[in-house]
């Protein structure tokens, strides 16, 4: 029996899922019981009004609810002084380890932290979505491999790591998730510039960066790159640099920052002369336009 501490998004689409793969569901608690009612009648489960019931019917326990909420959970169910032994505890937050959940582990607890690598905005879409999705795993106890079998067995992609790397994989999924975000927003302020609405510019880079996605995901970045450093090109950063520095000081530095980890490409694939890459990597500290 899977039980779920926390009825937004995520616990509510991991109980579809878990339900559709005929997986009995104990139920749902949650901040607020119509939440977790509704959560519930989703998955063909109880609601219940406490943690304590909830972790007694349940055989894995999954917290479900926001980061900063993980340890008072914890909390209350170290509160229950119910017995821990054969049970598993699992959050599913990206940024912490399974860790903060030690205390529940020093009373018998396996403890595992399970994050899936997809966004949850839409329970629907996310469901759709869910069986080819990657999730990865790391925590202890006497019963994790079971519990990771019991994963695999609902056809869930699971992807070991160790604890200590958590935050750093966590910081990854950040880069290429939120801040390619923030970078074509960076892209799209840059066509605003030139006089183009943000609707127009999205429509512009739309084939570009669809291109360029297909190309990492089928080549791999290396094969993928392209453009003015790849190519070598110093006349071309240097104009790049030198507009940029005077329209807006922060995309500059965006730019150099951006075009010096390029460079790191570029010298893994081997295709420029070392002249070159030193002379873009001047250009690229940019100091005289940030004077």
């Amino acid at each position: 029996m899977i039980g779920f501490i926390g009825a937004g998004n995520v616990g509510t689409t991991l109980g579809m899922y878990f339900h559709k793969m005929n997986m009995s569901i104990s139920g749902y608690t949650s901040r607020t019981y119509i939440s977790a009612k509704k959560s519930a009648s989703k998955t063909n489960s109880k609601t219940f009004e406490n943690i304590e019931n909830l972790i007694i019917s349940s055989k894995y326990v999954m917290i479900t609810t926001p980061d900063d909420a993980i340890e008072d959970v914890v909390a209350d169910i170290i509160m229950t002084n119910i017995n821990l032994n054969n049970k598993v505890i699992c959050h599913t937050s990206g940024a912490h380890p399974s860790s903060v959940l030690e205390p529940l582990y020093q009373k018998g607890a396996t403890i595992a932290s399970l994050h899936p690598i997809l966004s949850f905005a839409d329970i629907e879409h996310a469901l759709s979505l869910l069986h080819h999705t990657p999730f990865t795993l790391e925590g202890k106890g006497n019963i994790i491999n079971e519990f990771i079998q019991l994963l695999e067995d609902n056809k869930l992609k699971i992807y070991n790591i160790k604890t200590k790397q958590k935050t750093l994989y966590h910081a990854s999924a950040c880069i290429v998730s939120n801040y390619l975000v923030t970078l074509m927003d960076t892209g799209v302020q840059m066509l605003n510039m030139i006089g183009f609405d943000s609707k127009t510019s999205l429509e512009l880079i739309e084939p570009l960066v669809k291109g360029t996605l297909n190309n990492i995901f089928e080549k791999g970045p290396e094969s993928a790159l392209s453009g003015p450093i790849a190519r070598g090109d110093i006349s071309t950063i240097q104009k790049h640099i030198e507009v940029l520095s005077k329209q807006n000081k922060d995309i500059n530095n965006i730019y150099s920052v951006l075009g010096n980890k390029t460079l790191d490409i570029v010298m893994r694939k081997n295709t420029l002369d070392e002249n070159t890459v030193n002379n873009l990597r001047e250009i690229l500290k940019n100091e005289k336009n940030n004077d």
